[in-house]
């Protein structure tokens, strides 16, 4: 199966190929920028074109605290309205909140702007023609509004990203759901076996799982729409677990241990708690209840069902079901990345 078309390995924080698209990105006008917001990290594609992706989370600051920020590579420094703001691994390490813990459409007037750059050799105004962004529902009228505030054409905004000041103006901002890239992208490039069947996309992100199949025309199934917590729940159950299993006297952190699941190694901590026996028993039944919703919402449409593309940062934990359907459940290269690159191919 043709997995890996056109898909770039990345360092998990910042691509160093640059992404072919159909757009240029020269002079003032950058016509067109894709950016995930997601719940665990924030993706972008810069204004080289190259994949950005740090850590979702956000820490405001107050004018003391922020005289005493030091440049961090997977943050980025937000000043906007007289508000300060930092983004990414460092507002991880100051104690910030975690995108997943609120809604990353109400917060995404703050993250985008990670995204909002001029272009290089030109002075601080950018003119964005359109901003795709990312979302769970795009029927959902409040999570729609919140994002298409960020357009504000004719007008323009002044903020300050890392120390330089920027002035831009958003034309249009095209809310798209989460998986009907992937579908497109997938459907494009060969990743179906049975493109003139019905097919399907399952997204596992930390705040939820959204599973989901399409017509060969492109046309969402509705009453087949599956849609799960994401690993944010199993954080929890883990964090529950590991605190009474080791006497905690405090509640372990949901972000370290979802940390520490994508790196592989299940230690928590500067005392590298080892939880991999809560994982694998959390994990398995996660996997289950997961399968056994999808299996029930599904069944009639199983017959006709072609592929089923995994994607997001947790895929991973689609792992048995892939291995049990013969890899009719299947995950590509980077996962993660996938829906993002998807976004940048749509027309």
């Amino acid at each position: 199966m043709n997995t890996s078309a056109h898909m770039q390995p990345q360092n998990g924080y910042q691509g160093n190929k640059v992404i072919d698209l159909q757009y240029p990105q020269a002079g003032q006008t950058r016509p067109r920028i894709v950016f995930d917001g997601g719940n665990r990290f924030i993706k972008w594609l810069d204004e080289a074109n190259k994949l950005r992706c740090i850590p979702s989370c956000v820490k405001e600051l107050t004018e003391y605290q922020w005289k005493r920020l030091k440049y961090d590579p997977q943050s980025v420094f937000i000043e906007i309205d007289g508000r300060r703001f930092v983004i990414g691994k460092l507002a991880q390490e100051l104690g910030g909140e975690p995108t997943f813990q609120k809604s990353k459409c109400e917060l995404a007037e703050i993250l985008v702007l990670v995204a909002i750059k001029p272009n290089p050799s030109f002075n601080n105004y950018v003119r964005v023609e359109r901003l795709a962004i990312a979302l769970p529902n795009s029927l959902n009228d409040d999570d729609v509004a919140a994002v298409r505030r960020i357009a504000n054409h004719p007008l323009t905004r002044e903020f300050v990203r890392n120390g330089h000041e920027i002035t831009y103006t958003v034309c249009h901002v095209e809310p798209i759901d989460e998986t009907y890239p992937a579908f497109l992208y997938a459907q494009k490039q060969g990743f179906y076996q049975f493109p003139t069947a019905k097919n399907a996309v399952w997204d596992i992100g930390g705040g939820t799982s959204i599973a989901r199949i399409y017509t060969p025309n492109g046309t969402l199934i509705h009453d087949a729409e599956v849609i799960l917590p994401g690993t944010k729940q199993l954080a929890q159950q883990i964090a529950s677990e590991l605190k009474e299993v080791y006497n905690l006297d405090y509640s372990p952190g949901l972000p370290e241990i979802m940390d520490a699941i994508e790196r592989r190694d299940y230690l928590y901590g500067i005392d590298s708690l080892d939880f991999w026996e809560i994982y694998d028993r959390s994990t398995s039944s996660w996997v289950e209840a997961a399968r056994s919703e999808i299996r029930s919402k599904w069944t009639s449409h199983m017959p006709q069902l072609g592929h089923v593309l995994v994607i997001g940062g947790s895929a991973e934990l689609a792992r048995p079901i892939c291995e049990a359907t013969g890899d009719r459940f299947f995950i590509p290269e980077q996962p993660q990345f996938f829906n993002l690159i998807a976004m940048a191919h749509m027309d």
